[in-house]
């Protein structure tokens, strides 16, 4: 007989193409991921927003403000926002996608030749955004639109500076730099540096709810970004995120404090500029004589997560911006940019609870 009407149908007949299997298993791991992370990013947004809310009337309800506390206390209500939201959002994020946090994110030691020259490029870069946002923000007026979330801070006594300080500089480079590079940034890391970087960015841009802001917030996510991504740390974004955020407040304070005129100040940030300008075209220059490549992102996973990586940047930001958590984090941001170009009568027509 036949020895061949014996032999076992091959098992490779029975078995979906491996290369299709692996395309459609990293779809579903990269939507159900947005959809985590976009909901994480909604709970961190709307968790800010309800507790500065409730510490705000708890403190006018106790009838402790004054006009001398006022804004000591704002400042107060402010860290404390920024300080529970992530941690209480981080937590629910855990629990419900079963991750271990600190596996994501990144932290290796940084060494001083590659963090000062990351921090350089960072801040030069920073502070152009920063002048072109102002820019803007001048010249806002010329498409008869107004945005009633851009203002300066008068601070006038030593407390009510270091208050603004720590408030504006220190605590949201240690809150949003976890939240967004930390967490976004590091669980999105292993579908490929190019996406997390730009997808972080997006978000954090967008959450940041006005039109000063949202690009510029969208730039510096980049550079955070890649500059974390770089060091595999986050230690360079928590200090360009400060300095950054520094920069701004100094400028009140010194607008506010000092009797200086309008040519006077723009001499002194024009100065600023210069140098840190100055300093990152240097450091630019280093690593590119140091390394060809350090420039470059991948779009392919840095750490080895997963065994292979077959979608492209493309479908990727696809699968992101239209997964269902992602989407009503950014219809929330939409309406935040939205509320703050309307005028103020309309502003005061709206309902409390529709006010972000």
């Amino acid at each position: 007989m036949d020895n061949q009407a014996f032999q076992a149908p091959r098992c490779a007949d029975h078995i979906p193409d491996t290369d299709e299997w692996t395309l459609k298993a990293e779809r579903r791991s990269l939507r159900k991921t947005s959809n985590e992370l976009g909901l994480f990013i909604l709970l961190y947004f709307l968790l800010m927003h309800w507790i500065c809310s409730v510490a705000v009337n708890g403190v006018v309800e106790s009838g402790i403000v004054t006009l001398e506390n006022s804004l000591l206390l704002q400042f107060f209500i402010q860290m404390i926002g920024a300080v529970a939201a992530p941690l209480l959002a981080g937590l629910v994020y855990k629990i419900m996608s079963r991750r271990k946090i600190s596996a994501y994110l990144p932290k290796s030691h940084v060494p001083l030749q590659t963090l000062v020259p990351l921090v350089m490029i960072g801040l030069a870069a920073a502070i152009i955004a920063n002048n072109i946002a102002g820019l803007f923000d001048s010249n806002i007026s010329l498409f008869r639109l107004k945005n009633s979330a851009s203002q300066f801070t008068e601070t006038k006594s030593i407390p009510e500076m270091v208050m603004y300080a720590v408030s504006v500089a220190i605590v949201p480079a240690f809150a949003e730099e976890f939240a967004f590079r930390g967490i976004v940034m590091g669980v999105l890391r292993k579908y490929g540096d190019a996406f997390a970087i730009i997808a972080s960015s997006v978000m954090f841009g967008a959450m940041h709810g006005n039109t000063t802001q949202i690009f510029f917030a969208f730039v510096l996510g980049l550079i955070f970004a890649f500059a974390d991504c770089k060091a595999n740390s986050i230690v360079p974004s928590v200090i360009i995120h400060f300095f950054n955020n520094f920069y701004s407040v100094l400028l009140d304070i010194m607008r506010t404090n000092l009797n200086w005129d309008n040519a006077m100040l723009s001499v002194v940030r024009l100065g600023i500029m210069v140098s840190f300008c100055l300093l990152g075209i240097f450091s630019y220059l280093y690593f590119s004589n140091t390394d060809r490549r350090f420039f470059r992102v991948s779009n392919k996973d840095p750490n080895a997560f997963s065994s292979t990586d077959v979608l492209s940047l493309k479908p990727k930001m696809y699968i992101f911006f239209t997964s269902v958590g992602v989407i009503i984090s950014l219809c929330l941001f939409l309406w935040k940019t939205v509320y703050y170009l309307l005028p103020l009568d309309i502003q005061q027509m709206i309902p409390n609870w529709m006010i972000l």
